[in-house]
């Protein structure tokens, strides 16, 4: 909360926002930054607050990570999320933002939202394993997986069974996949299931990174998963998870950044 009484919202904030903020009590700003940083996310707690701890957390993350402006970033999974592009707007507007994103019905989401936003916006409605067939080699200054490395794995694992993550809504679908990941991880059997081509996907992806460029992944919980099934201890150990298996890729390292939980932040650079 001291950092962000130092900050110029009007330049973080969109004016609704920016009204909602200044409308919400200081103790009360303080109880949901609190419960953002250490329960699983529900309905309440998708306020001003929830969108203001986000965008800095990646603004930070892009800051520290890509030191010239004018950056090209590219985020894999996005669905109808906003959290990257908003960051791009406030810390660049010269940047530029791509998305790779498979589902039509998210993808018609994303579009909605993002329209008026000042910052160069494209989509590439593919999956990111043929990225190398829309972007150019060492093109990309970043590649984000903001809370989506368990939807790559989800939908991984569903395409394997011949269910469609693309022409589906996801949502009527979620507690499917829930179910498919559960299992193979409660059977010790998910990282012979779905190791082998998570690492293509990213393999495809670092040939668009730049050199000295970085993976970044996030993850936080949301109960309405964990209502659905999702298997506690996996949900909270996506990265975890997934962080062993970066050791099968030959062309960077994973490297630890101050003020990011490991728990919840993979950076991996190429």
């Amino acid at each position: 909360m001291n950092r962000i009484k130092e900050i110029d919202l009007s330049t973080t904030l969109f004016p609704h926002e920016l009204k909602e903020w200044h409308e919400i009590p200081d103790e009360e700003k303080l109880r949901r930054m609190q419960r953002i940083c250490t329960v699983p996310l529900c309905g309440e707690d998708f306020t001003v607050c929830y969108f203001l701890y986000y965008r800095l957390k990646w603004m930070d993350a892009i800051k520290h990570r890509i030191p010239d402006k004018n950056a090209v970033v590219l985020e894999v999974g996005s669905g109808s999320s906003m959290n990257i592009p908003h960051a791009l707007t406030m810390h660049d507007k010269d940047s530029k933002y791509i998305t790779v994103n498979m589902n039509k019905k998210l993808t018609e989401g994303f579009k909605e939202k993002a329209a008026g936003l000042p910052i160069t916006i494209e989509i590439i409605e593919d999956d990111a394993r043929n990225i190398g067939s829309h972007l150019a080699p060492d093109s990309v200054d970043a590649i984000v997986f903001e809370h989506s490395a368990n939807d790559v794995m989800q939908a991984i694992l569903c395409e394997n069974r011949g269910i469609d993550t693309t022409h589906s809504d996801w949502f009527e679908i979620l507690p499917e996949m829930i179910k498919i990941i559960c299992t193979e991880y409660v059977n010790q059997t998910l990282e012979q299931a779905v190791k082998d081509d998570f690492l293509a996907l990213l393999r495809n992806c670092l040939t668009v990174l730049k050199p000295g460029g970085h993976l970044i992944f996030s993850h936080y919980m949301f109960q309405y998963d964990l209502d659905l099934g999702y298997n506690a201890e996996l949900w909270q150990n996506i990265l975890p998870t997934i962080r062993p298996w970066l050791k099968g890729l030959t062309t960077g390292k994973e490297v630890s950044a101050k003020a990011f939980d490991p728990q919840w932040w993979l950076f991996y650079q190429k």
